[in-house]
């Protein structure tokens, strides 16, 4: 039989909070150790878009899609042997990364209301495969959560359709509370807004692209570069059940420790993925400015960050430096084994190169060299 949403109570009147105090410490010092790691990193927007792109194409394989941080590096790098069936997939990251600019920057003016919430939701399902299930608007039908199509086996059943503009009225209410403790406002905020299901399609993702927006809100972190996906992904089934035990039975207080851990475990990971980007960082800059003395040359490490597979032509270009002055910096790469060139020159096409020790920090994606 399946469980209905918890009508009427939300917010929760009583969680358990000798349970929750301990975990909320461990929560609380974990994300500060990690901010204070983001402050030393210059050109975040930059340095620190892999873990966006990363975070993107987990939060999307949550829901079954299939591309790789790699597949979508590739193809914005512009390589035409993409695995046709994985475009559509591709796409759904790539609009992932794009909507959570667009609520960054609604974001600098406005609330975290439903106003943003839709908008970023257009964006999200623009021209993929939910573009039927009414991008940037509320759902109009009852939808349930089930192994199959099958209403009989659905597993949770969220609130009728009349009720979500209510629901999200009050969940808005709630998320823009500053009375509220942030880290546990962040929690019950989310297990709402899987609750409500508020949209046709797209309510995970955008239930945990809002995870990092309220700690940046609530000042908890000064950049939204926080995510929680692969934690989910590694514990989906408990995370799944999790979330459907508050409505089953009003586990708040389970709900908040497991959000907490997972927030402690993903700020110690995080934090060790961004002091490796920037140690690359460095020793890749230091290799460049010695291998080419070039002014121009410097701007070379933060294109390489921010596209990581690139085609030749695009490399010369963006990075801004001569032909000449590209092709023996290439070399110097590619000798030293920093890039690897994944599809070689070809009549008009340019060779196309990957960054792979970028690769690794982020995805854990291995390349081997491929020498021409």
């Amino acid at each position: 039989m399946a469980v209905h949403y918890h009508e009427g109570r939300f917010p929760p009147q009583k969680l358990d909070w000798e349970r929750i105090a301990p975990h909320l410490a461990i929560a609380m010092a974990e994300l500060a150790r990690y901010d204070t790691s983001l402050s030393i990193i210059p050109n975040q927007d930059i340095l620190l878009s892999p873990l966006l792109m990363a975070e993107a194409t987990t939060s999307s394989r949550i829901e079954g899609t299939r591309a790789t941080m790699s597949d979508v590096l590739a193809y914005e790098a512009g390589m035409v042997d993409v695995d046709p069936e994985k475009r559509n997939d591709i796409q759904e990251v790539i609009n992932y990364r794009n909507a959570v600019h667009v609520a960054e920057d609604m974001l600098k003016e406005l609330p975290l209301t439903g106003r943003v919430l839709r908008a970023t939701h257009a964006v999200l399902l623009q021209g993929v495969r939910g573009e039927m299930k009414s991008p940037g608007r509320y759902r109009i039908d009852q939808v349930f959560i089930g192994p199959s199509n099958d209403i009989s086996e659905a597993r949770y059943m969220p609130p009728k359709a009349a009720a979500v503009p209510d629901a999200m009225a009050a969940w808005e209410r709630y998320a823009n509370d500053e009375a509220q403790i942030p880290l546990i406002k962040a929690a019950l905020a989310h297990a709402e807004f899987e609750a409500i299901h508020p949209f046709s399609d797209g309510n995970g993702r955008i239930g945990r692209m809002v995870i990092p927006l309220m700690f940046t809100i609530d000042g908890i972190i000064a950049n939204p570069c926080f995510y929680l996906s692969e934690f989910f992904e590694h514990r989906n089934t408990e995370y799944q059940d999790m979330l459907l035990a508050v409505s089953e039975r009003d586990a708040w207080t389970e709900w908040c420790v497991f959000f907490l851990d997972a927030v402690a475990s993903q700020a110690k990971e995080n934090a060790l993925k961004a002091r490796g980007i920037f140690n690359l960082y460095e020793n890749t800059l230091d290799f460049i400015m010695s291998a080419v003395r070039s002014d121009n040359a410097a701007r070379v490490t933060p294109f390489l960050f921010k596209m990581a597979v690139f085609p030749s032509s695009t490399f010369t270009k963006d990075a801004g430096l001569s032909e000449g002055t590209s092709r023996r910096l290439i070399k110097a790469l590619k000798d030293d084994e920093r890039i690897v060139e994944i599809l070689p020159h070809r009549g008009n096409n340019p060779a196309v190169f990957a960054f792979p020790e970028l690769l690794r920090l982020v995805e854990g994606v291995s390349l081997s060299v491929r020498q021409s």
